[in-house]
């Protein structure tokens, strides 16, 4: 399980030992605010091949991209990510009820063997513990805690080669949860968490999303609706840039590393999280 580093720091910049102590021993309390937004793409299937859930009670979030090369077969690229987060809500409700505490990697193992249709997906799936976020993360997808304007922690991305990620699925070539990243880290008040498909990230650079959170910060806070409109801009900003033909977008460096010169965006859904830590 990656965990943060206190004495060293390596995952959160700015924050002393003292401070981050406190919040380990449970010195201070948050809850999380979180809105989405969607964009699939327009010459896909109506609903796309991304699926999301935000359970609002039991402050857990989820995002989850299915894989588009099972349309070559005739098979809804989309269903595998809808059944595994519908599955993956039952899952909560259930933890929720019977123990009043969400596991993430347990969400995710119910949510993949309870998942039976064909398909496959990245997955990503985070919850809110006192002042702890605790995720899973298998695939593409992922999510950023963003801090006084800072991106101080970022998921890591999983793939076997290029544009090839691990996916969650029912077949020989496929993986389970058993690849999954686990990821604890301490959060603060004020914090901003962006949870995504790589529709945005693909398309968004870091310096690009911190800008972003920044100005919807100074903008919208104090509005109800804040994580929503946050949202929205976020993925109407990365769809901006998916359709350019000529930026050097995060997805035309990852192709140069791989010797494929494809300046532009990248076409794709978009889906866009943000949590905003606050007092509880």
């Amino acid at each position: 399980m990656d965990e943060m580093n206190i004495d060293k720091d390596l995952s959160f910049r700015g924050e002393s030992a003292n401070n981050i102590s406190s919040f380990l021993n449970g010195n201070f309390r948050t809850k999380m605010a979180a809105g989405s937004f969607y964009i699939p793409r327009s010459d896909k299937a109506p609903l796309g091949e991304d699926a999301h859930f935000i359970c609002r009670e039991e402050e857990t979030i989820g995002v989850a991209d299915g894989i588009g090369s099972w349309a070559k077969k005739g098979i809804d690229s989309g269903e595998y990510s809808r059944q595994l987060v519908r599955n993956a809500e039952l899952s909560i409700q259930k933890q929720k009820d019977q123990r009043n505490k969400i596991h993430p990697m347990e969400v995710l193992n119910e949510a993949y063997f309870n998942t039976k249709c064909q398909g496959s997906s990245t997955a990503c799936i985070l919850t809110l513990a006192c002042d702890t976020i605790h995720a899973v993360n298998v695939g593409d997808s992922g999510f950023v805690v963003i801090r006084d304007g800072d991106i101080v922690y970022k998921s890591e991305i999983q793939q076997k080669g290029f544009n090839y990620p691990f996916q969650l699925g029912n077949g020989v070539k496929l993986d389970d949860p058993s690849v999954a990243q686990e990821i604890k880290a301490t959060v603060r008040i004020g914090d901003v968490i962006v949870m995504a498909t790589d529709g945005l990230f693909d398309n968004v650079h870091h310096h690009e999303l911190e800008k972003l959170v920044h100005n919807g910060l100074v903008d919208l806070r104090k509005l109800e609706t804040f994580s929503k409109i946050l949202a929205q801009k976020i993925a109407e900003y990365a769809l901006q840039k998916s359709e350019s033909k000529t930026l050097f977008t995060p997805f035309a460096e990852e192709c140069s590393k791989f010797n494929k010169y494809r300046p532009g965006g990248k076409r794709d859904d978009i889906t866009v999280i943000v949590a905003h830590i606050l007092p509880r």
